[in-house]
């Protein structure tokens, strides 16, 4: 019986050293490295949201009302040299307006009074300088 243990507490005694050793060994080498940083640019952009608003009694009047002023504050921008790229439609609205009246039974009676167009423009200035001139030609045109 010993003859067959021989061999196993030989493997024994070769592996342990070497896991003993292992465990000694230094962790391998690694860097860390943490950082802060800020930046700071003068203001090259200047970016304004433009609304016009028109009301008639017909959406399709309403609605008209609002492309003919739309187009004049379009053209307005181009004119001062904001390029086609810099205009971006940002959104459009159509909501009916209604007059409420109290009836003698506690209802509400709603009478459609008109319709209300919203359009809402993006304008990208790259010549920060033109801000105030086109924002003044702009409320002239009456945008909101």
């Amino acid at each position: 019986m010993t003859r067959h243990l021989l061999p196993l507490a030989l493997a024994a005694a070769i592996a342990f050293p070497a896991i003993a050793g292992a465990a000694d060994s230094p962790p391998p080498p690694r860097i860390i490295v943490t950082g802060e940083g800020e930046a700071t640019a003068a203001p090259d952009l200047a970016l304004l949201t433009l609304s016009v608003m028109r009301e008639a009694k017909t959406a399709r009047a309403a609605l008209d009302a609002n492309n003919d002023a739309m187009a004049s504050v379009i053209a307005a921008m181009k004119s001062a040299g904001i390029k086609e790229r810099d205009l971006q439609t940002a959104g459009i609205q159509i909501s009916p307006r209604y007059n409420y009246t109290n009836k003698p039974d506690g209802s509400q009676e709603a009478e459609l009074i008109a319709y209300q167009v919203t359009n809402t423009l993006s304008v990208r200035i790259r010549d920060i300088d033109k801000t105030g001139e086109i924002l003044d030609k702009a409320v002239s045109l009456g945008v909101n």
